[in-house]
């Protein structure tokens, strides 16, 4: 594979943690004191996390701001992934592999920055990336190229030669439609296992099936 700069999602890419995600705008509200009636979960269902935070200040009367609870959201992310998250199997052999060659890393994830920073120097990771930026970040969701094309624009290579890893298909379409190429990482979270394999150019469930 030709390769000059690598981008990764985070959650079931570089880290198994996407357990974590399971229940846990509930959990969050649960933990800051909301109760929840059947209506309420109702409400919420369906919503993204900016949006649910907004729905919770409007219908139970909060105080804190939108960007004070989505600070207060991932510091309590940032205690989870600290405690639960581990790096996937054979990633950081093949993160040595690609520092030895001179090729650039970044990271476009749709969880906030601190808790990522915090969990990867915890492993000694934070070092190999140049960039981390999440969606919440640059403002538009994996549905849109936005976040990929800021580490892009980071790292500073050239895109033919920039490689996305990504677990899930919906964000792995978004960079493929607009021109990266494609390494799909088998994650069990991952409903549509079989069209990310159909859309990647490489799909693996381990790093070290990669040969670079």
């Amino acid at each position: 594979m030709e390769i000059t700069g690598a981008i990764f999602d985070f959650d079931g890419t570089l880290f198994d943690s996407m357990h974590i995600w399971h229940g846990i705008r509930d959990k969050f509200f649960d933990r800051i004191g909301l109760v929840l009636t059947a209506e309420d979960r109702e409400a919420f269902r369906g919503l993204y996390l900016r949006e649910s935070l907004i729905l919770a200040k409007e219908r139970f009367g909060m105080q804190e701001s939108v960007e004070e609870l989505l600070s207060m959201f991932f510091e309590y992310i940032k205690g989870r992934y600290l405690a639960e998250a581990e790096p996937k199997n054979d990633i950081i052999p093949f993160l040595e592999k690609l520092k030895a060659r001179g090729i650039k890393m970044g990271i476009a994830t749709a969880t906030g920055e601190p808790a990522l920073e915090a969990v990867l120097e915890k492993y000694g990771m934070l070092g190999y990336f140049s960039a981390i930026y999440s969606t919440y970040t640059v403002g538009a969701s994996k549905h849109e190229p936005k976040v990929y094309d800021v580490v892009l624009g980071k790292i500073g290579t050239d895109k033919e030669t920039t490689w996305v890893f990504e677990d899930a298909f919906y964000a792995a379409s978004t960079a493929k439609k607009n021109g990266y190429k494609l390494v799909g990482i088998y994650d069990k979270s991952e409903p549509e296992t079989d069209r990310l394999r159909d859309i990647s150019d490489i799909y693996i469930h381990n790093y070290s099936e990669i040969d670079l």
